[in-house]
């Protein structure tokens, strides 16, 4: 007789928002190819989480182990889980900063159901996964040179309405200077003015937002 039996994929919701936790343990749970698991247990394991959560676990992953004791380690490890982000966050600095950071997957939460449970499959195989809006704002940025260091911290100065000397004066640079980065900066992000570039990076999330308080911007 044949043995039809296959190893299921063990997955830990670690979201942050509750809502989003219930939605995705109810989702998950009618897939037979799937477990839901409360601790990162022996065999296929996926652990998703909001982004700051899963930045959280790759950086417990990548710090260096201690000794392992001599009795059996507790049931709670994410030394060698898979990450797979699920956020609201699409931007592409977003994206690309949680790849370099070492997650495994990268979902948005607008992605259909069946595209995340296809993302956890691959991820617990041991391959990448991005959702096709992460996807095409990873593609969109290769198309275009990336602001270095520099840039992004003039477009920053310049976002907040401050003149070329203004800026110069901050970063302890020429006007000049200032100008001649702005320059390189309106032809890699493909904008007509200072303003328009400023909107762009802060859309791609290269540059922070103004703060908001009761709904007001300050």
């Amino acid at each position: 007789m044949m043995n039809t039996s296959f190893h299921r994929i063990q997955v830990r919701v670690a979201h942050a928002d509750p809502l989003v936790a219930v939605g995705l343990a109810t989702v998950l749970a009618r897939h037979a190819d799937i477990e839901l698991v409360e601790h990162d247990l022996a065999g296929p394991r996926v652990v998703i989480a909001d982004y700051e959560g899963a930045l959280s676990l790759v950086h417990q992953r990548r710090s260096p182990r201690a000794p392992r004791p001599m009795t059996p380690l507790p049931p709670h490890r994410v030394d060698d889980a898979k990450v797979l982000v699920l956020t609201a966050n699409d931007r592409e600095h977003d994206v690309r900063s949680a790849l370099e950071a070492g997650v495994e997957g990268y979902a948005d939460l607008g992605c259909h159901i069946e595209e995340l449970v296809n993302g956890v499959r691959l991820v617990a195989r041991g391959s990448r996964y991005l959702s096709q809006r992460a996807a095409q704002r990873v593609a969109a940025s290769m198309t275009r040179s990336a602001l270095t260091e520099r840039e992004r911290e003039v477009l920053a100065e310049v976002a907040l309405g401050k003149s070329n000397k203004a800026v110069g004066q901050t970063l302890r640079i020429s006007a000049g200077t200032v100008k001649t980065h702005m320059k390189a900066i309106l032809e890699k992000l493909g904008a007509a003015t200072r303003t328009e570039a400023s909107g762009i990076a802060r859309e791609l999330g290269l540059i922070a937002s103004p703060p908001v308080r009761s709904g007001r911007l300050v």
